[in-house]
């Protein structure tokens, strides 16, 4: 039995993620396809705009045969402890054969030897970038002209920037999960406009642009979402129950408001001058996207901001094990959380459940009987995580919200 896992956020599904898993599935022999995905909140430091049970269902009429939820502290991290946490993960179920990403290069060989060069030049790398900083490049201008000019291509694109991180966890925790990319297809992660997309791929970007911000979105989109889901689209009105950082804006000018005196330091990613400059903006805060232009500067990216904006909102706190230097660092990942699968995968569930170092929670309401009292924290953190977007998304279909500790998963024949 052959497993290709995928590392995703479906925000939202399209046919690009279908040809990655139908491409996986050939080009690799693998059996079945697992995915990781992302929970309510995604890795830009944003709300996904649906919740993860409806992407949960994307993904299985997309072809996945199961879905397993990537920690919400790693969801919203940087990309290399987003790539960290889900290898991490991978690993410890013992099932996974491949790790299969998109990539604009499209060339595996490319991305595992730009990932050795940063792997084993770690500190000297995160050196370099300072120096370009306090030259007064931009943070993503420091970082590609920090590696070497062979590899430089890659940094300058946001899914080959993924899959260095990819493969260089995979070097970092020895793993025997081998790499496997597909070249993108669509226009581009940073294409906004469906119109300048190929006949059938856009990206994620473009078609959350025009769910967004068209008067017939679901019109526009057609072309670019996999029928089955399209009509899913439809079933649960995805247009007129979108959720966007500004639905969070007063969670978060609250929570500002409240902790100002003490400062925000001890939040994920935010140093203490970041604190100092958010504490002397306060007064001038109008909405999540407003606050984050506010702030944002060369050395500090709109995506970087947002993302502390939601570790404050979400109360998530530095774990230890984010300090150690990345050879040293041993990253906490204490269980897998089941969100869906389809009944043909049962096989690749029980292997799971044979070979994994970790419990595969399929009811949290279980989970006190299965997990320590630190593994039971994480998950916690999760589940308030889920309870906030689902407060938010309240008032948007006004209906009681999911009870995440009361969820099964999604199982279609």
């Amino acid at each position: 039995m052959k497993t290709a896992a995928i590392i995703a956020e479906y925000n939202p599904f399209h046919n690009g993620h279908r040809y990655q898993i139908e491409q996986t599935r050939i080009q690799t022999g693998a059996d079945y396809v697992l995915v990781l995905m992302s929970g309510d909140f995604v890795q830009r430091g944003a709300p996904a705009l649906c919740n993860k049970y409806l992407r949960t269902h994307m993904a299985l009429l997309g072809g996945a045969d199961a879905v397993i939820e990537l920690p919400t502290l790693y969801a919203l991290s940087s990309a290399e402890f987003f790539a960290g946490g889900a290898v991490t993960l991978l690993n410890q179920l013992n099932s996974i054969d491949f790790l299969s990403f998109g990539s604009e290069a499209g060339d595996i060989s490319l991305i595992v030897d730009g990932a050795k060069k940063l792997f084993s030049d770690y500190f000297s790398f995160e050196a370099k970038i300072k120096e370009y900083l306090q030259q007064g490049y931009s943070y993503p201008a420091s970082r590609q002209k920090a590696l070497d000019s062979e590899f430089e291509p890659l940094l300058s694109s946001p899914n080959n920037i993924l899959g260095l991180e990819y493969c260089k966890a995979l070097l970092a925790t020895h793993s025997n999960i081998t790499p496997f990319t597909i070249k993108r297809t669509d226009s581009g992660y940073h294409e906004v406009c469906l119109y300048n997309a190929s006949s059938e791929y856009a990206s994620a970007s473009a078609i959350r642009n025009s769910l967004f911000k068209t008067q017939k979105p679901l019109e526009e989109i057609t072309d670019y979402i996999p029928s089955d889901i399209y009509h899913l689209f439809e079933e649960e009105n995805v247009p007129g129950n979108l959720i966007s950082e500004d639905d969070f804006s007063h969670l978060l000018h609250y929570k500002l408001l409240s902790e100002q005196e003490h400062g925000f330091s001890s939040y994920l990613d935010c140093t203490p001058d970041l604190s100092d400059k958010i504490c002397k903006n306060i007064p001038f805060f109008t909405d999540f996207t407003g606050f984050c232009n506010l702030l944002k500067s060369k050395d500090l990216t709109y995506t970087r901001i947002s993302r502390v904006l939601m570790h404050i909102l979400l109360n998530i706190k530095t774990p230890k094990y984010f300090q150690s230097p990345l050879k040293e660092r041993e990253l906490y990942l204490p269980y897998a959380r089941l969100l869906g699968f389809r009944k043909e995968a049962s096989p690749l569930l029980a292997k799971i459940k044979k070979h994994s170092n970790i419990p595969l929670l399929s009811k949290p309401a279980n989970a006190s009987s299965l997990l320590d009292k630190e593994a039971f924290e994480l998950l916690k953190q999760d589940i308030y995580c889920a309870f906030v977007y689902e407060s938010v998304l309240l008032h948007k279909k006004k209906q009681a919200p999911l009870n995440d500790w009361k969820q099964s998963p999604i199982i279609l024949p």
